[in-house]
């Protein structure tokens, strides 16, 4: 993993120190991406810009990368993980100067086009220019691990870069917080690309590829979820096998590195079954990093160790305060460049800190199978109330409920207030956001926070429309499940799962992930697998759990299904809460940004602040929700001094 940036400026005028200069601020806006080192490249009508963190062929991966005979030239973050394969196809079309992956994309390229990117697995962002028509070709993996922001310039020209910060860096975009955005981000968890938090600036959505030529850019999808295939007939034990073999396979290609490979153990199933596997074909020497929590209720360390002691990890722990999290927040929130309802992401970005200081850049983790595997409550609440659906005057139905959030209070357990919570939709359960529509009710609450200038300026703009009108029409004919799947891994996966909590955190300390179940074989294959076998009754993941047995310890395949979350209350608000949190949280500092209103804001924070305060999970949301828009504007719309390059590793070449 890497990042990437550059602009496209009129070709015949030069290049100039004026180019230069802004595509060395560029590079070193987003340096924290690959401190191994930075190079940039002027050419006739395009400046490239990268930053390498060195994984695969250390002395001879360096970019920009250019074809000598065509001018090709690409900038590339990420890895393609079966570039062995591809070089092998194509080793008598192109005279391969190194053993890098980049060079597969240049050779590819000009075998194949753009298409080639149908045949890569991996995760990647990259722009490529072609000087042989004038075009600049943009790509971004199937389910969006790695991101490429672009914006279109005055002059029919365009910029872009692996975060916003890097185009805000060039001078040639101004930062603005981007109302409708905001709006999505508060009751869907991340804007719908490719909108982001900033005006004018726009996210490459996942599984797209875009041309730039002529001052025109036009963006294209050239793969997609398809969960609306149908189930495979095969036997249980031969579907088993055949995930297995998909799993292996997925493990062994993300091994691929020429630095050592670790892996994040939560104490679930999925990051367990995938420590298992990689410990395997390591022949016993995988190291495993955990994050642990003093507040016993976040806190999964005993079943940690479980499975590191019964795989014979190095393992290793990071632990966690309230105050550590207060602390680490702002970070978070420059790196993700998004706001947040949450403060998950905070330990993964102390996590990744912890990992690159015991020398390791490349680590293996469970994202994905969750969304591929029916791990979700929301996907077992689907089913209940598609069952209740069929009765909607049931007073029983509703109480399947409960076998799912056991934690339910005894008023909460009342039918009635189970109908009104989680009832609505029940007339129409064959819509398209029926699975999401209780999540997305519950975190549209923050809405109410918001300050009355501003809620007028978007009382147009809505975040479910916003994300449905997006959805292919074939997907209205999936069934329930399928249509929660399709929606889950658009919206939570790619939006706040893959980005804010995961590549914006692993890459703020120069860490890249690599996700094994988000392998297109593994998900293509999840697809085809019945429903039964992976929501079997209400038991989730149920054809995972039994390919793991015998692989990981009992206990973990026995417990319930724990959700990871991190302390809010406590962090900002709570006698640790560190000095940013008050002055930031202040009515007139919220009212000086003008997203929330202060006086509602104010309350919140005294509600949350008193001692033995209850914290519902709406109050908590919104008081995150608040403190990370806060954070984003004092980040991004305070005027600050252009970041430094480091001019002697950033080497400037005229074309």
């Amino acid at each position: 993993m890497c990042g990437i940036a550059g602009f496209t400026y009129p070709a015949g005028g030069g290049a100039g120190a004026e180019a230069g200069e802004r595509l060395r601020r560029m590079t070193a806006s987003i340096r924290h991406r690959g401190p191994d080192a930075q190079r940039a490249l002027v050419l006739n009508g395009v400046a490239l810009g990268h930053t390498r963190l060195s994984i695969v062929d250390l002395e001879g991966g360096h970019q920009p990368m250019r074809d000598a005979a065509t001018g090709l030239t690409v900038v590339f973050n990420g890895e393609i993980f079966n570039h062995v394969e591809l070089r092998e196809q194509l080793s008598g079309r192109y005279a391969f100067r190194t053993r890098s992956d980049t060079e597969v994309i240049l050779a590819a390229f000009l075998a194949w086009g753009i298409d080639c990117v149908r045949r890569f697995e991996g995760q990647w962002a990259f722009a490529l220019w072609d000087p042989r028509d004038a075009t600049l070709w943009m790509s971004r993996d199937r389910v969006g691990i790695c991101p490429l922001y672009y914006a279109e310039l005055p002059g029919g020209q365009l910029a872009f870069g692996s975060e916003a910060k890097a185009l805000f860096a060039s001078g040639l975009v101004t930062p603005a917080l981007d109302a409708r955005g905001l709006k999505q981000t508060f009751q869907l968890w991340s804007p719908v690309a490719p909108r982001t938090s900033f005006e004018g600036v726009r996210l490459l959505p996942p599984a797209h590829s875009a041309r730039f030529r002529a001052g025109v850019l036009e963006t294209f999808r050239y793969w997609d979820l398809d969960f609306g295939v149908e189930p495979s007939m095969a036997g249980d034990a031969r579907i088993q096998e055949e995930l297995g073999e998909a799993l292996e396979r997925a493990v062994r290609l993300r091994l691929r590195a020429d630095v050592p490979v670790a892996a994040y153990l939560s104490g679930g199933l999925d990051s367990s079954l995938l420590c298992a596997l990689a410990q395997g074909q390591l022949g016993g020497t995988l190291r495993t990093f955990s994050v642990g929590f003093a507040h016993a209720r976040f806190d999964e360390r005993e079943h940690q160790a479980a499975v590191a002691g019964a795989l014979r990890t190095e393992h290793r722990v990071v632990e966690m305060r309230d105050g550590d999290i207060g602390t680490l927040v702002p970070g978070v929130i420059f790196h993700a460049e998004q706001a947040m309802m949450r403060s998950a992401p905070a330990p993964f970005l102390r996590l990744s800190e912890w990992v690159r200081q015991n020398g390791i850049r490349v680590v293996l983790t469970g994202e994905g199978s969750d969304e591929m595997f029916l791990g979700y409550d929301l996907f077992k609440e689907t089913k209940v109330r598609q069952f209740w659906a069929r009765h909607p005057a049931s007073k029983w139905r509703p109480l399947l409920l409960r076998r799912l959030y056991p934690t339910l209070s005894v008023s909460q357990q009342n039918v009635e207030l189970l109908r009104e919570f989680f009832g609505m939709g029940l007339d129409d359960p064959g819509s398209l956001g029926f699975s999401h529509l209780v999540r997305w009710a519950n975190s549209g609450r923050i809405t109410r926070f918001l300050a009355p200038d501003f809620a007028a300026s978007v009382a147009d703009e809505e975040p479910t429309a916003s994300v449905l009108s997006t959805v292919p029409e074939r997907v209205k004919g999936w069934r329930p499940l399928a249509r929660a799947q399709y929606l889950e891994a658009k919206t939570l996966l790619s939006g706040y799962l893959l980005s804010a909590q995961g590549d914006r955190m692993l890459l703020g300390n120069a860490v890249e992930g690599r996700f094994p179940f988000l392998d297109t074989s593994v998900m293509e294959l999840a697809a085809r697998i019945p429903e039964r076998m992976r929501l079997k009754g209400l038991d989730e993941k149920h054809v995972l759990k039994r390919y793991a047995k015998g692989r990981v310890p009992a206990s973990i395949l026995e417990r319930s299904k724990f959700p990871y979350r991190a302390p809010i209350a406590g962090a900002l608000v709570g006698p640790e809460a560190p000095a940013w949190a008050r002055e930031l949280l202040a009515p007139e500092a919220v009212a000086k940004v003008g997203v929330f209103d202060a006086r509602k804001a104010e309350r919140l924070v005294a509600k949350l602040r008193a001692p033995n305060a209850a914290e519902s999970e709406a109050d908590t949301m919104a008081l995150f929700a608040i403190a990370s828009t806060q954070l984003l504007a004092h980040h991004f719309l305070t005027p600050r001094a252009p970041p430094q390059a480091d001019l002697d590793a950033v080497v400037l070449e005229a074309a």
